[in-house]
């Protein structure tokens, strides 16, 4: 449908075109896409000037990518005509100051800014971030070549992480097969773009570090596809950059198409440019490996045919050559000597042989000394001889205690309180036996025995008796006798 078919329109304060007739008869899809395009052209310049960052570049003939800024994106395209008028080329994260027009085309309903001139603008924010982080990386020295480990010439099991549907992984599986079935491939699903991306790849590098022993793995082989700077930013990320660093087993990256460059492939042991490249690092080529070997093969065979021919021909020339063509002329010498080796054999055998007789004899002579029968009775002199003083000893003892004792009896018997009774004095105690030793001991009604040499008397205190001295008169007949009296 052209301009000259469109029905006549009115604009509305929009800039939107209307049906004359006020009647609700719906439009077709080519009249609304006509009335857009009108809407779009009769309300902007034919000229108009964008700041954005540059994202999602496509380079075929034409450049073909994405505007953007915080909230909003717009597609935009610069012609192989204008690209070689510019002086600037749209790159990923770049910030940018595009001129050029909108233009609605109908048959995909689609909205771009067509670019006349392209100018710079500074850069865009991850392309920032991207630099920063590069350049901190670098001062640590975590790009440095003498830090990266070797690649195993053959692994035994490689660790792919990537995402499971993705299109790097059957390219990795392909070549890897093709190269040398024998490699175990072990894939680990990852997310390789969007929020989760960098945890999930973080963690299973982390993993496999801490396990590639008990699992096998000598090498991990980190890949994705192409994309836009935002797509591949979780391996730009930190997180994946000190992953990468701190793991310890080869690791070979390849992220994105070859122009693209992450930070994971730059502190990566290996990078590679595609993920069939990757594979090709680290799986062996089985033809390769078939066509070293029998060339090892030729030549293993052609150093042991040349050694064994040199060896062979040494052998050849000693034997019709020095000592070995007459073996007899290396023993005359050695016979010569025979006889002065046998008379001094059977001498020294001799001096040996009295020697050990002289030694056998003072061990005979020793033993003889500490035979069981001499050394019991010498020691049952010596027991007898210790009875005879233990004897004389114990005798002596008993003496002199028998002595100590009688002595010990006549003192006592000179202190016994019988004895003391003898010679006319009296003991007084009470009825439990308890010994009397002063007046203050007794009271009035008290039983008291008092103990005489020929039997004791018993009586009763009658008064408490005085300390004064008693007068000097004749004791009352009824009075009860002293406590001590004298025969």
């Amino acid at each position: 449908m052209t301009r000259k078919d469109r029905a006549p329109a009115a604009k509305n304060s929009r800039g939107l075109s209307t049906s004359s007739s006020k009647s609700d008869q719906p439009l077709t899809v080519t009249q609304l896409a006509a009335s857009i395009e009108s809407a779009i052209k009769d309300s902007f310049p034919a000229k108009v000037r964008v700041i954005a960052e540059v994202s999602s570049v496509t380079n075929r003939t034409h450049y073909y990518f994405t505007l953007k800024d915080e909230s909003a994106t717009i597609s935009a395209v610069l012609f192989a005509s204008a690209a070689k008028r510019s002086r600037t080329l749209p790159a990923h994260g770049q910030k940018v100051i595009a001129t050029g027009k909108l233009d609605y085309y109908a048959p995909t309903g689609r909205l771009s800014l067509i670019i006349d001139k392209l100018e710079p603008a500074g850069q865009g924010d991850l392309e920032q971030r991207y630099k920063a982080l590069c350049e901190d990386l670098r001062a640590r020295g975590w790009f440095d070549p003498a830090t990266k480990q070797s690649l195993p010439v053959f692994p035994r099991s490689i660790a792919i992480i990537t995402s499971a549907t993705g299109a790097a992984l059957q390219d990795v599986l392909d070549t890897a097969s093709k190269r040398c079935p024998a490699v175990n491939m072990l894939v680990i699903d990852a997310r390789v773009q969007g929020d989760q991306a960098k945890s999930q790849i973080a963690d299973a590098l982390n993993r496999i570090s801490d396990k590639h022993e008990s699992l096998g793995i000598d090498a991990i082989i980190l890949t994705r596809g192409g994309g836009s700077l935002e797509d591949l930013w979780a391996f730009n990320e930190p997180v994946v950059a000190k992953a990468i660093h701190d793991c310890t087993v080869p690791i070979v990256a390849a992220i994105g198409h070859e122009t693209d460059t992450t930070i994971a492939e730059l502190v990566a042991d290996e990078r590679a440019a595609t993920p069939t490249q990757a594979a090709m690092k680290l799986v062996p080529d089985r033809a390769a490996l078939y066509e070293q070997l029998d060339s090892l093969t030729r030549r293993l065979t052609r150093e042991l045919s040349t050694t064994l021919a040199h060896h062979t021909n040494h052998l050849t020339r000693l034997a019709n050559a020095g000592p070995l063509a007459n073996p007899a002329r290396l023993i005359e010498p050695s016979a010569a000597k025979l006889p002065t080796l046998i008379h001094r054999l059977k001498s020294s055998i001799t001096h040996t042989n009295i020697n050990a007789s002289r030694k056998l004899d003072a061990l005979t002579l020793r033993l003889a000394k500490h035979q069981p029968a001499a050394i019991h009775a010498t020691r049952k002199e010596h027991i007898a001889g210790l009875s005879r003083q233990f004897t004389a000893a114990i005798n002596n003892r008993l003496s002199i205690l028998s002595s100590n004792l009688a002595a010990a009896d006549r003192q006592l018997n000179a202190i016994a309180p019988r004895q003391v009774l003898d010679r006319g004095y009296s003991l007084t105690t009470t009825t439990d036996g308890t010994l009397v030793r002063s007046t203050k001991d007794l009271k009035p009604n008290d039983q008291i025995t008092t103990h005489l040499k020929d039997g004791t008397v018993t009586s009763t205190v009658a008064l408490k008796i005085s300390k004064s001295k008693p007068k000097k008169s004749k004791p009352k007949t009824n009075t009860e006798p002293s406590l001590f009296n004298k025969d």
